[in-house]
């Protein structure tokens, strides 16, 4: 008798693991992406920390580099700063004045139709360009 294995109940053991297991795929697929990017941020910057302390004390390229650079007239620094500065701010200025004319195009369409149903379309695209063959 003593050798006899007691059988459990699958029931509710069953539905335990059941529903853990549909828990832990739910909390996989629903942070997984943001799982994946923090593992992959911490592990360039455990990289770039062991590659800092490898060259810690010791003349490298990046030290020959930063000398040069440190080196460079402060107008230059000046200038191509103003210039990303400049070139970031007309794409976005570009940007904003594409949408405004994109928005603009569609409300004057709107109330021209209004006006006279019979009115055609002058061919002019929603972002202010004309058709090909009218170039």
């Amino acid at each position: 008798m003593a050798d006899r294995k007691i059988k459990k109940s699958k029931g509710k053991d069953d539905a335990k693991q059941h529903w853990f297991a549909r828990e832990v795929l739910g909390l996989i697929r629903q942070f997984g992406n943001t799982v994946i990017w923090a593992g992959v941020c911490i592990f360039f910057i455990e990289q770039a920390g062991m590659t800092l302390r490898a060259f810690a004390g010791r003349t490298s390229n990046a030290n020959l580099l930063l000398n040069i650079a440190s080196k460079v007239s402060i107008t230059i620094d000046i200038s191509i700063a103003i210039s990303v500065a400049m070139t970031g701010a007309y794409l976005y200025e570009y940007r904003r004045h594409r949408k405004t004319r994109e928005r603009l195009t569609a409300r004057i369409s709107q109330l021209e139709t209004y006006i006279d149903k019979n009115r055609s379309t002058s061919g002019i695209s929603t972002e202010g360009t004309t058709v090909i063959g009218d170039l």
